[in-house]
């Protein structure tokens, strides 16, 4: 065989085991829910008043 047939054929393998691969995989699979243990509140809805108040009390802790 030629170079330019295996190299053909090698490339058509590793596209054909990467799309079964890829298959395989769930994309759009919804994102895990946050660990519920996990205590206080969530800082992504924290307000800016109360963020400012919490680095104030750490402030005068140290």
């Amino acid at each position: 065989m030629t170079k330019f047939t295996k190299a053909l054929l090698f490339s058509a393998a590793a596209a054909g085991a990467a799309a079964l691969v890829l298959n395989q995989l769930d994309f759009d699979a919804a994102p895990a829910a946050p660990d519920p243990g996990f205590p206080g509140p969530n800082p992504d809805d924290i307000a800016e008043e109360d963020v400012e108040m919490m680095l104030n009390e750490l402030a005068s802790q140290l």
